[in-house]
């Protein structure tokens, strides 16, 4: 049929919050600018010490109110 199109595959990359933290772990591993490098590691260790804290202290925060 000379009309017909073949339906696209539309896929999209990571959009928002996850495309930043792909970027800043490749920033890490393959950024020639060392300030960059460490810059990277150091938000990298941060966002996993807040989810670490997060899971630890918003799990006996809720224990404690049920407690009471």
């Amino acid at each position: 049929m000379a009309g017909a199109t073949e339906p696209q595959d539309e896929r999209t990359g990571p959009r928002g919050m996850s495309r930043r933290l792909l970027r800043m772990l490749v920033s890490v591993d393959s950024s020639r600018h060392i300030g960059r490098r460490f810059g990277a590691a150091v938000g990298l260790v941060g966002l996993l010490g807040a989810f670490g804290a997060a899971g630890y202290w918003l799990p006996a925060l809720v224990l404690r109110y049920f407690a009471k």
